[in-house]
């Protein structure tokens, strides 16, 4: 077994040594670790918002998930004023969250 090593050793004579890192020379490295970092943070942060979330006073939950989306239905349905308001209010919360669900 000794003698593969050797082969394996012989075969590669002729070529250049590989670095641990071959982009470590174009500072991938230290961007990436710090990608890394910055998405771990964000992610704790997140984490850490929405058990905010559950500590808050009720007012104070209400406002900041869905106090904004409720203002904005409201006053599209007091300018449209439909027969049915209830479920036009629905289909425009349904239709519109997305828009406030990353804000909250």
């Amino acid at each position: 077994m000794a003698d593969d090593h050797t082969d394996a050793d012989q075969s590669m004579e002729g070529h250049t040594p590989v670095s641990e890192n071959p982009h470590a020379e174009f500072g991938l490295t230290e961007n990436l670790q710090r990608t890394v970092e910055n998405e771990k943070v964000s992610a704790e942060k997140l984490s850490k918002q929405k058990v905010d979330l559950q500590a808050l006073p009720t007012r104070a939950y209400l406002d900041q998930t869905v106090v904004p989306i409720l203002l904005q239905g409201l006053s599209v349905l007091a300018k449209e004023r439909p027969p049915n308001p209830i479920e036009y209010l629905a289909a425009f919360l349904l239709k519109n969250k997305s828009q406030f669900e990353e804000r909250s």
